[in-house]
C-alpha cells in the first residue's frame, strides 16, 4: 500500500477583516463613556481691567471668594484655616504654583487679607488677581 503525503502544510491565519469593526466599536465605546470635567466654580462679578495677561493653568490654583464670604480652591469649597495646609501641599506637587484670586469685586477686605497671610504661611508668594478686560 503506497503512503500518501501531503506536500504543502495548512496555513495558520488570523481573519483580519474584522478587526477595523472591533477597534471602531472600542474607540465608540471609549467616546462614549468618557465623562468632561467642566471647572464650576462660584459664582463672582469680576472687577475690570485695562490689560490682562494670561497664567498657564497648569501653574495655577484658583481661589474663587463670593461676595459672603464663600471660599473655594479649585472648585473644593474650604474654610480660611485650611488654605495654608492646601497650598503647601499644592506647592509641592508643583514648585511653580500661583494663586489666581477670582474674587467677587464687593468681597470684603478682611476675608481676603486673612486669605493672604494664609497664602503667607504657606510660603506661596505667587498671586495673581484676574479681572475682565473692560470694554
Amino acid at each position: 500500500m503506497a503512503k500518501i503525503q501531503r506536500t504543502t502544510r495548512p496555513k495558520t491565519e488570523i481573519p483580519s477583516s474584522s478587526m477595523s469593526d472591533i477597534a471602531f466599536l472600542l474607540l465608540l465605546f471609549f467616546m462614549v463613556s468618557t465623562v468632561f470635567v467642566r471647572e464650576k466654580g462660584l459664582k463672582v462679578h469680576m472687577p475690570k481691567a485695562a490689560q490682562i495677561q494670561k497664567i498657564p493653568r497648569k501653574h495655577s490654583a484658583t481661589i474663587y471668594v463670593t461676595r459672603n464670604d464663600v471660599i473655594s480652591i479649585d472648585d473644593f469649597r474650604v474654610e480660611i484655616p485650611q488654605i495654608s495646609m492646601i497650598m503647601q501641599r499644592k506647592l509641592a506637587e508643583d514648585f511653580n504654583v500661583i494663586a489666581c484670586f477670582r474674587t467677587d469685586r464687593d468681597a470684603s477686605y478682611g476675608t481676603m487679607a486673612d486669605i493672604m497671610n494664609q497664602l503667607r504661611e504657606a510660603d506661596v508668594l505667587r498671586v495673581s488677581f484676574e479681572a475682565k478686560l473692560k470694554r
